[in-house]
């Protein structure tokens, strides 16, 4: 049976074959670009050749380097696609970073098909979560459980809970981190655009 644009190995491979499509042609070598987007040349061949997820703060490294939005790396739904569906139990799910012990994240709808991208994070006690983030775009973090704190550099702290939701422009960098014992399950809305903070 024919992989789909929703397989694991298909989005695997169609985000590795991006991704070397766009840095040979911006003539970088695969060494380059791992060394500037602080991952193994190795580690970055197995991206490449489909083998490997990268984590979300992977992704962003290598966009940045490349100099592209992050979501023009990720397949896009195929035409003509009105509806998307998301099931509970659908994936595939990716660590936050390359570090033992990460919190989970997965792609519920891409932005090359409507404009933005929804991404749910699962985060047990005790998992990490990642550390200081900036991206283009703007960001929206809609805590659906648990209690989370919201950092962004040099503009302040709010802590969120269940219901609670804070919206800013990607390029402030910011970072989350757990509140309590509990679980935590997240929602993140990544709007494509240029607006500047």
């Amino acid at each position: 049976m024919p992989e789909t644009p929703t397989d694991d190995a298909f989005i695997g491979q169609s985000l590795g074959r991006a991704i070397r499509e766009a840095r040979t042609t911006r003539k970088l070598s695969m060494r380059a670009l791992a060394t500037a987007a602080d991952i193994s040349q190795p580690f970055l061949s197995t991206i490449e050749n489909g083998q490997t997820m990268p984590s979300l703060a992977t992704l962003y490294r290598i966009a940045k380097v490349l100099g592209i939005s992050p979501s023009e790396l990720l397949p896009a739904m195929p035409e003509p696609e009105v509806i998307h569906l998301s099931r509970a139990d659908g994936g595939p799910w990716a660590p936050i970073a390359d570090v033992v012990n990460a919190g989970t994240h997965r792609v519920i709808s891409s932005a090359d098909a409507r404009g933005a991208t929804v991404q749910e994070y699962r985060i047990e006690p005790g998992q990490y979560m990642g550390d200081w983030f900036e991206s283009d775009g703007d960001l929206t973090v809609y805590v659906v459980a648990g209690r989370i704190t919201v950092t962004i550099e040099g503009r302040g702290e709010w802590e969120l809970g269940a219901g609670d939701a804070i919206a800013h422009p990607g390029a402030l960098r910011n970072r989350w981190s757990v509140v309590g014992d509990d679980p935590v399950r997240i929602v993140l809305v990544y709007a494509v655009g240029d607006r500047k903070p």
